[in-house]
C-alpha cells in the first residue's frame, strides 16, 4: 500500500497515503450519515449504524496517520552520504521504533557480523535507551551476543560503515537478514 518498509522515503510516502485514506474514509462516513439523514429525515436508519461502525476504520487510519506524522525520516544529505559508504551491507532506512516509554527515529540501520549500527538525526532520541531496546528485542528473538550502537554524528556513522564493510563475512548472511527483518518488524 505505501511501499516497502526499510526503503528511503517510506515515512514520507506513508504520511501522504494515510492522509488521503483517512480523510477519504472520513468524507465517506460523513456523506453516508448526512445523506441518509437528509433522505430519511431521521437518524434512525441502517445507514446511521453503518456510518457509526465505519468510524472504527477511520479511527485506525487516523492513528496510523498521527504515528507517521510524528515519525522522523532520513534526510537526503544523510542518504547520499550513506549510499557512498554502504557497500554490500544489509541496511534499512526510515525505521521508527516504538517502546512503552519512548520512540526512536532511526534514519538508517545496518547489520554486519554481530554488530547492529544505526544513525539517528533526531536530537531528542535517547541513544542509550534505544540501544537497550534494540538489544532486548534481538535477544528476545534469539539473536544473542549482538552489539548495538546508535550514532548521532553522520561522519562517525559513515566511518563505522566503512569498518563494517571491511569486516563483513559472507557466511553470516542468513542471521544478518533475520536481524534486519526483526528491525523492520518492530518499526512503524
Amino acid at each position: 500500500m505505501i511501499g516497502k518498509k526499510g526503503y528511503y522515503g517510506y515515512i514520507k510516502r506513508g504520511r501522504k497515503v494515510f492522509a488521503v485514506v483517512a480523510f477519504g474514509l472520513l468524507a465517506a462516513v460523513l456523506g453516508m450519515y448526512f445523506g441518509a439523514l437528509r433522505y430519511f429525515g431521521t437518524n434512525k436508519n441502517v445507514f446511521t449504524i453503518l456510518a457509526a461502525l465505519s468510524c472504527i476504520g477511520v479511527g485506525k487510519f487516523a492513528v496510523d496517520l498521527v504515528m507517521f506524522l510524528r515519525a522522523g525520516c532520513c534526510s537526503e544529505s544523510a542518504r547520499d552520504a550513506i549510499e557512498l559508504h554502504i557497500g554490500e551491507l544489509a541496511g534499512a532506512y526510515d525505521l521508527f521504533m516504538t517502546s512503552y516509554d519512548r520512540n526512536y527515529a532511526l534514519s538508517h540501520a545496518v547489520c554486519a557480523g554481530r554488530s547492529v549500527c544505526a544513525l539517528t538525526e533526531d536530537p531528542k532520541c535517547d541513544i542509550k535507551s534505544g540501544e537497550m531496546h534494540i538489544r532486548t528485542m534481538l535477544e528476545n528473538d534469539g539473536f544473542k551476543g549482538y552489539t548495538v550502537k546508535i550514532f548521532k554524528n553522520q561522519d562517525n556513522y559513515t566511518q563505522r560503515l566503512d569498518e563494517l564493510n571491511r569486516l563483513q563475512d559472507s557466511k553470516e548472511r542468513k542471521s544478518i537478514q533475520g536481524v534486519m527483518d526483526l528491525l523492520k518488524s518492530i518499526s512503524l
